[in-house]
C-alpha cells in the first residue's frame, strides 16, 4: 500500500491518491448481488421440502475449521481507473482439549509446516493502464493481477463496473487460497472432519470429501419459493429443511439443507438460519441429523461481539479473530 501512494507524488504524476479528504473506499459493496438457481429435493420420501427435527446438540466431531478474511481498497487512480489493493489470507485452525491452534503438517520437504496463506496484490485492468507503470512503484510482477474481460468483450470505462469487476476478482483470490489450503487438508489429514466457513464448491477435491462439511451465512442466493420458501423460512430452532442439490453445482455436486441454530422469535426470518453444505452421496442422507447435531454443539460458546453471532460459530470466530490481528491496516 505505502509503495502504491509514492506513485501520487508529485504534481505532474500520472496517478493520484484515493484519499483526498476521506475514507479509502472499500471494495466489499461492489459484486455482490442476489441470484435465483434451480434445486431438486434427493432427501428419500419426499419430493418437497419438510421440517425434520434433528435432537439435541450431539458432542461434535469437528477438529478443524477453514476460514478465510479479505480487505481491499481503492489506493489510486489512473484517471478514473480505480487502481485496488487487497490483502487475502486463509488459515486452518485445529481443536485440542477445548484449545484452538493452527494446524500444521509435513510439507514436501518434510519440514512442518502451518495451513496458513496470506497474500497481497493490486487489481487492476491492464487494458486501460499499462502494468509498468504500477510496476514501477517496487510491486512484484506476481502481484498485480489483470481484471480485464477476456480478449473480444468490451470494457467499458465505467468506474461502477470497474469497482465490481475488481471486487470479483479479489473475492475469486481470496478463494483460491481457502481452496489450496482445503486441498491440503484433504490430502493430508486421516482422521477428523473438516468444518469449512462458506461453500465447499471451492474445489472439486472439497465438495468430495466425506468428512467435510460448509456452513453458509449469507443467503444471497433463493433456490425455493412459494410453500417451500414458507418451510424454510420457519424453521424451528434444532429443525432442518429437506435434504436437496443445488443445480448450479454441475462440477463440484454437493448435498445441501437449511439449519436453524437460534429461535427465531421476535427475530428476521432468517435469524440464525444457515444453509450446510455436504458430499453428494448416501453417507450425507444417512448422517444429515448427526451432523446438524455437531453444528448444534458449535454455536456454544457465543460469538459475541460480532453482530453475525446468531450464525457464525465461534471456531470460525477463533479463524477470523487469528487472521484479523496479522492483517496491515489498510
Amino acid at each position: 500500500m505505502a509503495k502504491l501512494r509514492r506513485l501520487a507524488r508529485g504534481a505532474d504524476a500520472p496517478f493520484r491518491a484515493a484519499v483526498a479528504g476521506g475514507e479509502p473506499t472499500p471494495l466489499e459493496a461492489y459484486g455482490e448481488e442476489l441470484a435465483e438457481a434451480e434445486a431438486v429435493v434427493v432427501e428419500p420420501g419426499t419430493d418437497r421440502l419438510r421440517a425434520v427435527p434433528v435432537g439435541a446438540p450431539a458432542p461434535s466431531a469437528f477438529t478443524a475449521f477453514l476460514d478465510g478474511i479479505q480487505r481491499s481498497t481503492v489506493a489510486l487512480y489512473h484517471g478514473p481507473v480505480p487502481i485496488v489493493y487487497a490483502y487475502a489470507a486463509a488459515v486452518v485452525r485445529t481443536r485440542r482439549a477445548r484449545r484452538m491452534a493452527t494446524l500444521a503438517g509435513a510439507g514436501a520437504d518434510g519440514l512442518r509446516t502451518r495451513y496458513q496463506e496470506e497474500r497481497e496484490g493490486v487489481f487492476f485492468p491492464f487494458r486501460l493502464v499499462e502494468p509498468a507503470a504500477v510496476a514501477a512503484a517496487g510491486v512484484a510482477a506476481v502481484a498485480l493481477r489483470d481484471t480485464s474481460p477476456p480478449d473480444g468483450e468490451p470494457l467499458p470505462l465505467f468506474p461502477p463496473a470497474l469497482y465490481a469487476r475488481a471486487a470479483q476478482a479479489v473475492n475469486r483470490w481470496r478463494e483460491s487460497l481457502e481452496g489450496a489450503l482445503a486441498d491440503r487438508w484433504c490430502r493430508e489429514a486421516e482422521e477428523g472432519w473438516l468444518l469449512v466457513d462458506g461453500s465447499l464448491t471451492l474445489t472439486k477435491e472439497l465438495a468430495a470429501a466425506p468428512r467435510a462439511v460448509g456452513v453458509i451465512k449469507s443467503h444471497r442466493t433463493r433456490f425455493f419459493d412459494g410453500d417451500d420458501a414458507r418451510t424454510l423460512l420457519a424453521l424451528e430452532v434444532g429443525e432442518r429443511s429437506s435434504i436437496f442439490q443445488p443445480k448450479t453445482r454441475s462440477f463440484t455436486p454437493v448435498y445441501s439443507w437449511y439449519l436453524r441454530l437460534r429461535s427465531p422469535a421476535g427475530r428476521d426470518a432468517l435469524w440464525g438460519l444457515v444453509r450446510v453444505e455436504a458430499a453428494a452421496t448416501a453417507a450425507t442422507l444417512e448422517r444429515a441429523d448427526e451432523i446438524s447435531r455437531w453444528l448444534l454443539a458449535e454455536t456454544a460458546p457465543l460469538s459475541l461481539p460480532d453482530k453475525r453471532w446468531d450464525r457464525l460459530l465461534y471456531p470460525i470466530r477463533d479463524c477470523e479473530e487469528y487472521l484479523r490481528t496479522r492483517a496491515p491496516n489498510i
